[in-house]
């Protein structure tokens, strides 16, 4: 039954990351919303308030100031000269990627650089396929994110890269 939720996530996604990419939320609501031609199905979307609004209130309310998130761990090292090459490591991301933020540490024994500010675990699997082609050793770290982080200028959020239509005389059923 797992593998079969897991086939049709895949196959939603497929197909609908090409209609989907690009439109604006409001649109993508008022598609979701319009009946399905074969089952005759729809979506409701119910929101209230946004994202920055609810940490807002979430950092006013005396509550913990981080949630549990994901980044990409595209540095990790214990070596003597593992301080420069995490600075390298970093320096060379940024020039990369230069809207994905991105942190440099030192947990003892080693110097880390992590990147991007995930909360779940999609976003941070479409965030290290795309840094896996530059840092091969990439992996997905689990770990509290500051809400501040989530807050800053700028949409860290990776976007899944725009999927090329398929001529409908290629699609089989």
């Amino acid at each position: 039954m797992r593998g079969a939720a897991k086939i049709a996530v895949w196959v939603v996604m497929l197909f609908g990351a090409a209609s989907v990419y690009g439109q604006s939320a409001e649109a993508f609501r008022r598609e979701l919303s319009l009946p399905d031609s074969l089952t005759g199905s729809s979506v409701r979307v119910a929101e209230r308030g946004s994202a920055a609004e609810v940490i807002y209130m979430h950092d006013l309310s005396g509550k913990p100031s981080s949630v549990s998130g994901y980044r990409v761990r595209i540095f990790f090292d214990n070596s003597q000269a593992a301080r420069n090459d995490s600075a390298h490591a970093q320096e060379r991301f940024r020039e990369l990627f230069p809207d994905i933020p991105s942190y440099r540490a030192y947990e003892s024994p080693s110097w880390i650089v992590t990147v991007g500010n995930c909360s779940t675990m999609e976003e941070a699997l479409i965030l290290q396929n795309k840094v896996k082609r530059s840092f091969q050793t990439a992996f997905i770290w689990r770990g509290e994110i500051p809400l501040e982080e989530f807050l800053k200028e700028g949409d860290n959020v990776p976007q899944e890269e725009q999927v090329p239509e398929i001529p409908e005389e290629n699609i089989e059923i």
